[in-house]
C-alpha cells in the first residue's frame, strides 16, 4: 500500500480522507499516515480517527522515499505554498480519482490532483498538477485546466474552455463554450461566465463581472 500523507487539517482536508477510504473500498492501495499542518493547537489532535503528526517540521525528520503526499487545501495560492514547500523537501504526490468520478480514456491528469465524486468529465479534457475538482462538476470537451485551479462542488464547464494557472471556481459557476479564465482569478460562487477573464481578478454575479483587480 502507498503510505500517504494530507497538508492540511480542516474540513476539506477531511473530505480528502473520505476519498481515500472510499477508493480503498474498491481496491485497497492507500496508507494514511496522517495530516500535516501549520496550526500547532491542532498537532496530536484526530480528525476522523486519524492523527495531526505536526507541521512542516515532522516532514522534514521523515525520509520521502516510499511517502507521497496530497493537498487538503481549497485555496489555490496556500496550495501551492505547501506543495512548493514540501516538494523542496524532496516528496512527490499522488493523485486520486474517486471511484465514483465518470471520465472517458481521454483525460489526462497530472500529478498531485484530486478528482472528487460525481464529476462527469467527457473528452480531450487536460488537467494539470495539484488541480481540485471537487463534488459533482461538470467538464466538457477540449478542457484545458491548469495546474493548480480549485473547482469548487457543482460546476460547469462547457466545451473548449482553458482554465488558467491557480484560478479559483466557486461552488456553482457556469463557463460558457470557448472562454478563458485568466491565471490565480477567483470566481465567485454562482457566477455565470459570458465572456473571458484576465488574470488576478475577482468577478462575480450573472454575468459575471469584474468587481476586483490584483487578487
Amino acid at each position: 500500500m502507498q503510505k500517504t500523507i494530507i497538508l492540511g487539517a480542516g474540513g476539506f482536508a477531511r473530505e480528502v480522507l473520505w476519498a481515500f477510504r472510499e477508493d480503498n473500498e474498491t481496491q485497497a492501495r492507500w496508507d494514511i499516515l496522517g495530516f500535516i499542518d501549520e496550526d500547532a493547537a491542532k498537532h496530536g489532535k484526530m480528525y476522523c480517527e486519524v492523527s495531526v503528526l505536526g507541521g512542516f517540521e515532522w516532514l522534514e525528520k521523515t525520509d520521502p522515499l516510499g511517502v507521497k503526499l496530497i493537498s487538503g487545501v481549497g485555496d489555490p495560492k496556500v496550495k501551492r505554498h505547501f506543495n512548493e514547500k514540501s516538494g523542496r523537501m524532496g516528496f512527490r504526490f499522488c493523485t486520486l480519482i474517486h471511484p465514483g468520478a465518470r471520465m472517458s480514456r481521454y483525460v489526462e491528469v497530472g500529478e498531485g490532483t484530486l478528482i472528487t465524486a460525481g464529476n462527469i468529465i467527457t473528452t480531450q479534457v487536460k488537467i494539470g498538477s495539484h488541480v481540485t475538482v471537487n463534488l459533482s462538476c461538470t467538464i466538457g470537451h477540449d478542457v484545458v485546466i491548469e495546474d493548480y485551479c480549485t473547482i469548487a462542488p457543482g460546476t460547469n464547464i462547457a466545451g473548449n474552455v482553458t482554465i488558467k494557472e491557480g484560478a479559483n471556481l466557486g461552488t456553482g459557476v457556469i463557463i460558457l463554450p470557448g472562454l478563458t479564465v485568466g491565471k490565480w482569478s477567483t470566481i465567485g460562487a454562482g457566477a455565470v461566465v459570458t465572456h473571458d477573464i484576465p488574470d488576478d481578478v475577482i468577478a462575480v454575479g450573472v454575468p459575471a463581472r469584474i468587481i476586483k483587480s490584483g487578487t
